[in-house]
């Protein structure tokens, strides 16, 4: 009688536990093989500034998902009432050119834009492989006397067109594979906890992007400054 009853509930177990398995394991199994979706991220996405007098960094993350990318831009509005930008720095490892008439720091109107590309058949195509790549980083002087909210938001059409976001793949024709807009920034004053991530992470190149005047521009290069009314273009030096 014992070990008929020790029968039943081994087999009341194993049917259980099989159950489990039969419903989990798609789960856990997808979770692991699932790619991750194409995007753009900041990094901190939120959180509250400290000294307004420092300012803040942030860093703009790249995710390319399972595709090679030939192509990645960054669109980033900004209130110039509330913040001015001061410096960003590309991620110059991960393309193999930063075309100068998509790369652009406008304080007048709010626009950060950084474009990154690779042409096909002259190197490798970017592609994400294990965490999100740095991008860019941002770094944001606080022009405002009162408080207020500090929103960084993304330009987004999913169309590639100039002064929009894309992540652009390899291919004839190319395609746009971000297909949603990217989660803005929001930020207010007080103590930021970590603004933007390690430099050892990051291979930027030297002395990144620095903020450049209309003035200097103008005299330089006058044929591409004009590519949205008030935006100055950022030149390598």
């Amino acid at each position: 009688m014992v070990i008929f009853f020790k029968m039943i509930v081994k087999s009341k177990i194993s049917k259980i536990l099989f159950t489990l398995i039969v419903f989990t394991y798609p789960i856990l199994f997808s979770s692991v093989v699932e790619a991750s979706s194409p995007s753009f991220t900041f990094y901190p996405s939120s959180g509250i500034v400290k000294d307004r007098e420092e300012g803040f960094t942030v860093d703009v993350l790249v995710d390319s998902g399972e595709y090679d990318l030939s192509k990645a831009r960054m669109v980033v509005n900004f209130d110039p009432r509330v913040l001015q930008i001061s410096k960003a720095s590309k991620n110059n490892s991960l393309f193999n050119q930063w075309p100068e008439d998509e790369s652009t720091l406008d304080n007048t109107n709010g626009v950060v834009m950084l474009t990154g590309f690779t042409q096909s058949g002259s190197g490798t195509m970017y592609k994400t492989s294990g965490d999100s790549d740095v991008f860019a980083r941002l770094e944001f002087d606080i022009v405002t006397e009162e408080e207020a909210n500090i929103s960084l938001e993304w330009e987004f059409s999913g169309s590639d067109e100039l002064f929009q976001t894309v992540l652009v793949t390899d291919g004839s024709p190319p395609r746009n594979i971000l297909t949603s807009r990217p989660k803005d920034g929001e930020y207010r004053f007080g103590e930021l906890s970590q603004t933007a991530i390690e430099g050892k992470h990051i291979p930027f190149l030297v002395g990144g992007f620095l903020i450049l005047s209309a003035g200097v521009l103008i005299t330089s290069r006058p044929e591409v400054m004009r590519k949205k009314f008030g935006t100055v273009v950022v030149y390598e030096k």
